[in-house]
């Protein structure tokens, strides 16, 4: 039994001499905030002493903050003295490990005056060398460096070691700075997650959350979305049991116009699919990039089919042609067109008239849509138009100034 008592009395010594060691027990030192047992990745250190510590005793060099495993590494801190307390705060949130902080003994200022004391040889000879120039020799400064009993007290090295385990992240909500991307074929944009925590505190969670997308049109690591081929992709974004979504949309790109998806089913309503709002059917539009012919000028050519594509839409959209909106739309287009023609002196090989013919067969492809065509023309019977004359047209009959391109 005694045996037993022994053993159990040596454990208790030792483990008292590693934390003397360790100079977490001393006379001076009231308290270390938090526990080793409570640290946190975002946490700061604060210990408080029984007297107020002397600024000058603190600085960089005498506060070492290391990670012992799994990675040695060096962490940068910054701190601050308020009369007795030391605080000290990481420069980021630690990351897993082992880690141990070092702080070189401190001065503790206690009340009274600087007394002299001259006992030693050393300090005997710069009394009498201070004597020499001084009538006072406690006014020297080597007098009051050296033959002092400073009203200080110097504290014992602190070495206090703690580990930062895998914490679960309260988070309450992730958030990215966009909700839908449009990209071209083989291109790429970045997005930021940010994180805001159950006390309020937000963090760039860019490069710390977990990705994936539904598609193999786009690819996405931390934050960088990339496009590979035209199709549609929701991205989810994870972080700290949370999680959103970026809709991102590739789109095939012809001379710098984005084309919209193919439509599931184009034919199936009177106006079709116009999934970007342009006023151009999506099947019409990816027709008239895609398939059309061309003849002279291409780019100008899909520019102004366009625009005409977008006047006949809106017969279908108006058949009543109210106010005369749908006829000035269509006679816009068709003096772009003929402007076209005038100005890069087209020869007469009826260009015109087949892409006239060829966009009217894919706009109104239907009986329906042909029939509400002719519900529109109707209301012209009996009407007199007068063509302008050629020299008064120009490029502002085209909704793009088609002077500028090729």
């Amino acid at each position: 039994m005694k045996a037993i008592y022994r053993l159990g009395f040596a454990i208790l010594v030792s483990i008292g001499m590693v934390h003397a060691g360790q100079g977490l027990e001393q006379k001076h030192l009231l308290s270390i905030s938090p526990s080793s047992t409570e640290v946190t990745s975002k946490s700061s250190f604060v210990f408080t002493f029984d007297m107020p510590i002397l600024q000058t005793s603190a600085g960089k060099k005498s506060i070492v903050l290391k990670r012992k495993t799994p990675q040695p590494q060096k962490i940068s801190t910054q701190f601050t003295v308020s009369d007795n307390i030391l605080t000290i705060l990481p420069n980021a949130p630690l990351e897993q490990g082992v880690y141990i902080l070092k702080i070189k003994p401190l001065k503790l200022t206690k009340e009274g005056e600087n007394t002299l004391q001259i006992q030693t040889s050393w300090q005997k000879f710069i009394a009498w060398l201070c004597g020499l120039f001084y009538k006072e020799i406690s006014d020297c400064p080597l007098c009051r460096f050296f033959c002092t009993t400073s009203n200080t007290i110097v504290t014992k090295p602190i070495k206090y070691k703690f580990e930062i385990k895998d914490e679960i992240v309260k988070v309450k909500s992730i958030e990215s700075n966009v909700t839908r991307i449009e990209l071209s074929e083989h291109n790429q944009t970045a997005i930021k997650v940010m994180a805001t925590y159950e006390d309020n505190t937000t963090e760039d969670v860019t490069q710390k959350a977990t990705y994936t997308s539904s598609d193999s049109a786009v690819d996405v690591d931390k934050g960088v979305i990339r496009s590979n081929a035209e199709g549609s992709a929701v991205v989810s974004i994870s972080y700290g049991g949370k999680s959103t979504t970026v809709q991102v949309e590739v789109y095939e790109m012809i001379e710098g116009h984005l084309l919209p998806h193919e439509p599931q089913n184009p034919d199936a309503t009177l106006l079709g699919v116009d999934a970007n709002h342009n006023g151009v059917r999506d099947d019409v539009e990816r027709w008239i990039y895609k398939e059309m012919p061309t003849y002279h000028h291409p780019q100008i050519e899909r520019v102004v089919a366009m625009q005409s594509a977008k006047s006949l839409q809106m017969a279908l959209i108006d058949p009543t042609n109210k106010n005369d909106a749908v006829h000035k739309a269509i006679e816009r287009a068709a003096n772009c067109w003929l402007y076209y023609s005038v100005s890069r002196d087209l020869p007469f090989d009826g260009a015109v008239e087949k892409f006239n013919n060829l966009l009217d067969d894919k706009q109104f492809n239907t009986k329906e849509r042909l029939k509400t065509y002719l519900e529109y023309d109707y209301t012209l019977k009996g009407r007199v138009f007068t063509d302008i004359p050629l020299r008064l047209l120009d490029t502002s009959y085209c909704d793009q100034n088609i002077d500028i391109l090729p």
